[in-house]
């Protein structure tokens, strides 16, 4: 593959030989047993450690009270076993994060493995996950005087969206908000995003 970091092993080398304590001990046990679950993973390094199968399966990290071990399309495994305990707010992440105290069930664990590699191979991907944007009052108030407007407000991205409501809801004087809520208006009729948002902001503040 070719957008494999050539270096990535020498890279995870150097990063595990850095800790200390379980977090190296668990780090390298891991690692091993990416290996003896999945014999044609591929060793990658983005935003740290972690190991490829037709695309990223599993990365694993240490921290000060416990080590990571994160599959990428976990939010889409059965996890049988509970063994997740971390990441259900995320769209497709899950982890299991292990503790000092923590016994590492080698079976499950490559079960685990072997199940995200598989995902992988069948180009499996998660939904994204949709967050409702909190619209605040008044700009549905004057989203409902035009409905042409209010139609075109409604088919527009979530990111967009959000970025009104926020400049919207940010000003705390009466008169402020009011006064956005124009500029906003405005804005979504000459099909402005709000990237000139912080402009904006330090124009009107009071």
């Amino acid at each position: 593959m070719s957008n494999i970091n050539p270096n990535a092993s020498k890279e995870i080398d150097r990063a595990f030989e850095e800790f200390t304590g379980f977090q190296k001990k668990f780090c390298m046990h891991l690692r091993t047993l990416i290996h003896e679950a999945l014999p044609d993973v591929k060793e990658d390094w983005k935003w740290g450690p972690n190991f490829n199968v037709n695309g990223m399966v599993c990365g694993v990290w240490g921290f000060k009270k416990h080590v990571k071990l994160v599959f990428f399309k976990g939010s889409l495994m059965e996890d049988p076993y509970a063994l997740f305990n971390d990441g259900d707010d995320n769209t497709g992440n899950r982890s299991i994060n292990f503790f000092e105290t923590s016994v590492i069930d080698d079976a499950k664990v490559s079960e685990y493995l072997k199940e995200a590699a598989e995902l992988n191979k069948q180009g499996v991907k998660p939904e994204k996950k949709k967050v409702p944007v909190d619209v605040p009052e008044e700009l549905m108030r004057a989203l409902n005087k035009h409905s042409g407007l209010k139609m075109y407000f409604e088919k527009m991205a979530p990111s967009h969206k959000r970025e009104y409501a926020e400049y919207i809801a940010d000003a705390v004087q009466v008169e402020t908000k009011e006064r956005r809520v124009k500029k906003v208006i405005e804005m979504i009729t000459e099909n402005r995003k709000m990237k000139e948002k912080n402009e904006i902001k330090n124009r009107h503040r009071k």
